[in-house]
């Protein structure tokens, strides 16, 4: 049996502890550690206030998320905004696109509302006819009146061929119009002649004249009258040929210029009022245009020469 003796006692705490300091363990901290006295949780054994605080992390990093009925909250809001924004979005798209039709239809109207006045106003005096949703006339040829003065010189040029105009003489084969009453008279043919000389005056016409002017007058014509025509939503123009002595041709080659065409508040497309000694004769054009909705009304009266 042996028995260690107090040195030797001391030389082995001795040298455990200089052990201990050479190699430290990674398994041991002390209770003095920065670590311990941060975080006591991690001492060793002690296992309470770490999961206090595993607890309370857990608890916050769950606070982070959305509930069910958040979301559901949410989802029901942008779908109330995406409704709300969608209908001002229309309701913009559609102003923008009725105001579109309502200029396309305007621009339409007004291209065939300033065609038809400008032929209706050159119309041969009396030679104005409306026949239904159409009016019908004699139209007459400005570039053959813009060379003579329009009044001949004789006071009665009735059984004569010729008639002599105060400045000039008209173009062969222009055809004239000489004191033209009424519609019939002017689609019968019996007081429209045609010149048979060429720039002379007295001008030579085909045929003995009938009546004459009272107020000396005579029109160069067109060699076609012109018809405006609506024909179910269809407003177009068409022509008949005009014949010296013969009835005026039928109308046809129609030339479109507006549809969509409508009544314009109960009134008829065309009226014609006659003139008289102190007036001119007076066409009433109303219609209007129907399309995607829109309705644009037009109106316009065209005054006519009244001297025959």
């Amino acid at each position: 049996m042996h028995m260690k003796t107090n040195n030797q006692q001391n030389f082995n705490v001795q040298t455990s502890t200089a052990t201990d300091r050479i190699s430290p363990s990674f398994r041991r901290k002390p209770e003095s550690s920065i670590h311990g006295f941060l975080n006591p949780g991690f001492r060793r054994g002690d296992t309470t206030l770490s999961s206090r605080f595993s607890l309370q992390n857990n608890s916050r990093n769950k606070q982070k998320g959305f509930t069910l009925i958040e979301l559901i909250i949410v989802v029901v809001l942008l779908g109330i905004i995406g409704v709300m924004g969608a209908s001002f979005i229309s309701e913009a798209f559609k102003g923008f696109f009725d105001t579109d039709v309502r200029m396309e239809i305007y621009e339409g109207g007004k291209s065939a509302m300033v065609r038809m006045e400008r032929e209706i106003h050159i119309a041969l005096p009396n030679g104005v006819r409306v026949n239904g949703d159409g009016i019908e006339f004699g139209v007459i040829d400005e570039n053959s009146m813009a060379n003579v003065f329009g009044q001949y010189t004789e006071t009665s040029p009735s059984g004569s061929t010729s008639i002599t105009d105060r400045t000039a003489g008209l173009p062969l084969n222009t055809l004239v119009s000489m004191y033209n009453t009424e519609w019939a008279i002017f689609a019968n043919g019996s007081r429209t002649y045609r010149v048979t000389s060429n720039g002379t005056n007295p001008m030579i016409l085909d045929r003995n004249i009938g009546p004459s002017s009272p107020y000396q007058r005579f029109y160069a014509v067109r060699p076609d009258a012109v018809s405006f025509t609506v024909v179910g939503t269809t407003l177009s123009r068409t022509t008949a040929a005009v014949t010296p002595g013969a009835n005026l041709g039928a109308f046809g080659s129609a030339q479109l210029l507006a549809q969509d065409i409508v009544p314009s508040n109960g009134l008829p497309y065309f009226t014609y009022d006659p003139g008289t000694s102190s007036r001119n004769s007076l066409v009433s054009i109303h219609f209007a245009i129907s399309r995607n909705g829109e309705i644009v009304n037009f109106h316009k009266e065209v005054q006519i020469r009244n001297v025959p």
